[in-house]
């Protein structure tokens, strides 16, 4: 052959540039690529290989958790409760705010009253009461090293006039960070929540947030009811030169027409009231009159005694005369029993009785022509009475017009006075309103300085780290395998190198035991099954073992456990070293024993771990191109197929060792060594990529479960 071989000091080639120096084979299917992606199964052999990583963050993240917990200045919550019942109290009726609960039942009034006490104007009232513009929690300037060299910097940088410090500002923009104003669902409650650094600090503020808003509340509805009674006075004016220009009106249009009032109505109209009433009582006199004559006159021409009329009883007169006549009638009875009829003084009495007879129809008849009289002058009085009262009406009809006119006047005063009286009232009810608080609000729950610190909660802090340490930790690892994807389980190894695991050995194995042996027989069986050979045939199988460089002292034990498993069950074994990078100066091997300069059995010994035949790879500073001919590598497995049942060739690392490229292309099969979680998915993807650009791909894998491996 004539191809040039690179020096034994040449430790790795590429695939293009090894592939220059190898026979001519048949095209093989191109390998898979690495995987990115893990099964679910694997990601807890992801997080116990790098473990370092988790628990390293963990560590971390709890070490500066406790720090900080340690370290960090105490902060101490206090609370207070307000109770916020959206029905203001109605002291005064007609308030100026309504008492019925909005639709809603008054959340939406409740939640403004929560921006409210989160307001500018409550807190900077509650910074004035509790002093917080000059404390250095909040609004002071602060006195420590630290405080005073960022001043300086910053004085340095800005300059003397940037450094002007408003207190308020300050403290209010704190408070806005220390406070929380938070209100339970379904309730009228509302928690003022202050943190500050000292307990009787935090109750204090909490306390001056809630005075604050109770006393703004009442400002506000004092303010409101103030601005309110100062409209309603501005129109008070108006609507006095209003009253009175309607009053000017009516009294200028009476003066006018003559329409002159008297106890709230019209002259003209009680004239003709009374004037109406007092014809009726004429006609009723008139009338009592002309009876009353009449009842005398028909007295005086009947049977009956005159005297017996009601106005004869009743006059005194003849009340007199008719006790005089009673008196000489029973005068005469007794002169007439004593004397007799003919005695001269019964004629004296009769001639008395005669007389007084005489003044009684005298009497009755001045009663009959008073009567006529009296009637006489009800008459008169009566038709005077009817001809004023026609005058009158007359009157009324001429003044009907300027009444229409007159009340229209009068209305427009009435609803004017209305008006002026509505606002006057309404004013002064406002004003009043002003020292009344209508507000129904009340402090339920006054803070108290708390005994316990909010914070840092150490424990709270520390589980929070460690679980946010565990979680980077796991995605670090997750990323950091990502990067550089290992192998992770059995099938993937038999997926990135299209290739059957022969077998799977624990992570710490050594020769042959219990749980050694049976896998590497089982490997050892499905090789010679794989290439069609029998032990013992006078036909050795030839197996190249190789692994990426990582898995180097992985891949020389599996090889000694192999022979040792061969050589127990009776099989002649021998090991072959090909690794070109372990070749020693002045050692006869491989190399030797392919150029012909020494025999096979000079140059290889007993390897008493193993019991097999090992042959060294020889002196690696020769030229080696003469040694790897195909005519060399070919008569030397052809003589040890005479005398062994099973040739291991140790390939090393054939990323780093093509340049035995014909030997590998010479034996049966091509045996792959991987371990779990530390193998690199690229390494095994180049190895399958060289192994078949030699013309051998991988016929199998070995597989090294490492579960438990770190990295």
């Amino acid at each position: 052959m004539n191809q040039q071989w690179p020096n034994a000091g040449h430790t790795h080639l590429s695939l293009a540039q090894a592939q220059r120096f190898l026979p001519a084979v048949a095209d093989r299917p191109v390998h898979a690529e690495r995987e990115t992606t893990a099964e679910v199964g694997d990601l807890w052999r992801i997080l116990m290989r790098r473990r370092r990583i988790v628990l390293g963050t963990t560590a971390l993240f709890a070490v500066a958790a406790l720090i900080y917990g340690f370290l960090a200045t105490p902060l101490y919550t206090a609370t207070s409760q307000l109770l916020i019942d959206p029905r203001d109290r109605q002291v005064i009726t007609n308030d100026l705010n309504a008492g019925v609960v909005a639709p809603d039942g008054g959340i939406t009034k409740i939640e403004s009253q929560v921006r409210v006490i989160e307001s500018d104007t409550v807190l900077l009232r509650a910074i004035a009461e509790a002093g917080l513009a000059a404390d250095p929690e909040f609004g002071g300037l602060r006195d420590g090293l630290l405080s005073r060299s960022l001043r300086a910097l910053r004085e340095v940088v800005s300059g003397p006039q940037a450094q002007t410090h408003n207190g308020k500002s300050q403290a209010l923009r704190n408070l806005r960070r220390k406070l929380a104003v938070k209100r339970a669902e379904k309730v009228f409650v509302v928690d003022v929540i202050v943190t500050a650094s000292d307990p009787d600090k935090a109750a204090l503020i909490v306390n001056a947030i809630a005075r604050a808003y109770l006393a703004d509340q009442a400002e506000a509805r004092a303010d409101a009811a103030k601005r309110a009674s100062g409209e309603l006075n501005a129109r008070l004016d108006s609507l006095r030169r209003d009253v009175l220009a309607a009053e000017t009106r009516l009294e200028s249009f009476r003066a006018e027409n003559g329409l002159i009032a008297s106890s709230g109505r019209l002259v003209g109209e009680q004239q003709l009231t009374d004037s109406n009433a007092r014809l009726v009582a004429a006609r009723n006199r008139t009338a009592e009159a002309k009876s009353r004559l009449q009842g005398i006159r028909s007295a005086r021409g009947s049977a009956f005694d005159a005297g017996a009329t009601p106005e004869a009883i009743q006059a005194p007169t003849i009340e007199r005369l008719r006790t005089q006549f009673a008196e000489l009638t029973s005068k005469e009875a007794d002169l007439r029993t004593q004397l007799g009829e003919r005695h001269p003084f019964i004629t004296a009495v009769r001639t008395q009785k005669a007389d007084v007879k005489r003044l009684i129809d005298a009497e009755l008849g001045r009663i009959v022509q008073g009567a006529e009289i009296e009637y006489q002058r009800a008459l008169a009085n009566e038709r005077s009475l009817a001809g004023n009262l026609d005058s009158l009406k007359a009157e009324s009809v001429q003044t009907g017009k300027s009444n229409v006119r007159l009340r229209e006047l009068e209305r427009d005063l009435d609803a004017s006075r209305s008006v002026y009286n509505t606002f006057l009232v309404r004013s002064r009810e406002i004003s009043e309103q002003a020292n009344v608080d209508a507000t129904n609000a009340r402090v339920i729950t006054w803070a108290q300085p708390p005994e316990e610190r909010s914070w840092p909660l150490r424990l709270l802090i520390l589980g929070a780290a460690m679980g946010g340490g565990l979680g980077i930790g796991a995605g670090l690892a997750l990323v950091r395998e990502y990067a550089r994807p290992t192998l992770l389980s059995r099938r993937q190894l038999e997926r990135l190198l299209d290739a059957p695991v022969l077998a799977t050995f624990p992570e710490t194995f050594g020769m042959p035991d219990g749980a050694c042996a049976a896998p590497a027989a089982f490997a050892l069986d499905s090789l010679y099954a794989l290439a069609g050979v029998k032990p013992g045939k006078n036909r050795a199988l030839n197996v190249l073992v190789t692994a990426p460089a990582s898995e180097a002292a992985e891949r020389r034990s599996l090889i000694d456990l192999l022979a040792a498993v061969a050589t127990a069950r009776g099989d002649h074994v021998l090991v072959v070293e090909a690794e070109l990078s372990s070749a020693h100066p002045g050692t006869g091997g491989l190399l030797e024993v392919l150029r012909g300069e020494i025999s096979f059995f000079s140059a290889s010994v007993t390897d008493t771990a193993t019991g097999a035949r090992r042959l060294a790879v020889g002196n690696g500073q020769k030229p080696v191109r003469d040694a790897f001919e195909r005519e060399n590598v070919q008569q030397f497995l052809a003589h040890v197929a005479e005398r062994y049942d099973l040739v291991l060739i140790d390939g090393g690392t054939l990323t780093e060792n093509v340049r035995i490229a014909p030997l590998v292309g010479a034996v049966d099969r091509v045996v792959v060594v991987a371990s779990g979680g530390r193998t690199l998915q690229d390494d095994l993807v180049e190895t399958g990529r060289i192994a078949a650009a030699l013309g051998r791909p991988p016929s199998g894998a070995l597989f090294i479960d490492g579960k438990g491996a770190a990295r």
